[in-house]
């Protein structure tokens, strides 16, 4: 319980408590089942068949490039938000290496890759190139989600057309209104739906209410409405079950707003109760939820395992896993 400590400024979680990685969940299950009881697609050397495959993907994970750890203090100098929550030794930089390790251990197929929000430039672009070389190293396993730097809105310009061009699948996971965006304006609204183009684009949705947590702040949700109302082209991924934003939908006029954007689950426990996934499969449609974990944050074989105690169906929960991420990154599902 050390990193919700650290990251998100609670002794406990509003619900469950154990997020570490302990010695058991290091090994792989048998029979490729995953620690949510579900088969998945992709076997793993020496698994047995599922009668009934199903591809897992976690859309939303954080990795460092390897030795970015030991260089923690220089760039919590450098960096506020950085140091406002990685300061502290304690909290993991977890690196591509240990999240396949996760991935292979919980039967999880294929994983969306984020860096970090810097404010630097040059940090987006080393971290990217880390990225998409984690991503071009472990096949098809890995879906890089690029940063960029909204202080300076032309060497963005310039990264995300680059990074597109070397295939990646996304970009996230931004904090808009920390790096000086207004999207309740027509014009910073332009600029980030320009930035996106037709990426999938993930966004740290913060709460209007509720507890304080190091990296809260990243983009308040009546603003974002704003941006999804005035772009509704842009396929926006509204980070820890949107901040919320989903339950507005109650006003047919927001309903109609939000039909498109997609929410992921990252780190729900830590902010709600079981019975939110049923709110927001019926307000705006289970096909509109992405499972997430925030590694290193977050076991992704505890989260697998919290789904299944949630209100959904069995076949909202499948949509859940994989189905619906299998169609928003244009991805072959199994099964």
């Amino acid at each position: 319980m050390m990193i919700h400590v650290l990251y998100w400024g609670l002794q406990q979680p509003l619900w469950v408590g154990d997020t570490a990685l302990t010695p058991d969940e290091t090994q792989s299950p048998p029979h490729h089942q995953s620690t949510s009881g579900l088969c998945t697609a992709r076997p793993f050397p020496g698994a047995g068949r599922c009668a009934s495959p199903l591809m897992i993907i976690d859309s939303h994970t954080h990795i460092f490039p390897e030795g970015w750890a030991a260089r923690r203090t220089a760039l919590a100098a450098r960096e506020p938000l950085f140091a406002e929550m990685y300061s502290d030794p304690r909290a993991r930089m977890a690196t591509a290496a240990d999240l396949l390790r996760s991935m292979d251990a919980h039967g999880i197929d294929q994983a969306v890759i984020c860096g970090f929000g810097w404010d630097d430039p040059a940090l987006c672009r080393a971290h990217n190139d880390a990225l998409l070389e984690a991503a071009a190293a472990a096949g098809d396993r890995l879906l890089p989600f690029i940063t960029l730097s909204l202080r300076d809105l032309a060497a963005a310009a310039r990264e995300a057309e680059r990074c597109r061009a070397l295939g990646a699948t996304g970009i996230g996971e931004l904090r808009p209104e920390w790096q000086g965006l207004d999207l309740a304006t027509e014009g910073d609204a332009a600029v980030l739906a320009a930035l996106a183009g037709d990426a999938p684009l993930l966004i740290h949705a913060t709460e209007a209410a509720g507890h304080r947590y190091p990296g809260k702040q990243g983009q308040r949700i009546d603003a974002l409405y704003r941006f999804i109302e005035r772009r509704p082209e842009v396929r926006v991924i509204a980070a820890h079950l949107g901040g919320g934003l989903p339950l507005y939908a109650h006003m047919p006029e927001v309903r109609e707003v939000l039909s498109g954007m997609y929410v992921d689950t990252a780190a729900w426990p830590l902010l709600y109760r079981p019975a939110i996934f049923r709110a927001v499969a019926d307000l705006i449609g289970a096909q509109r939820i992405l499972f997430a974990t925030d590694f290193p944050l977050r076991s992704q074989g505890r989260e697998l395992s919290l789904l299944q105690q949630t209100p959904l169906t069995a076949s909202e929960q499948r949509l859940v896993l994989g189905g619906n991420a299998s169609r928003l990154f244009g991805l072959a599902q199994a099964g």
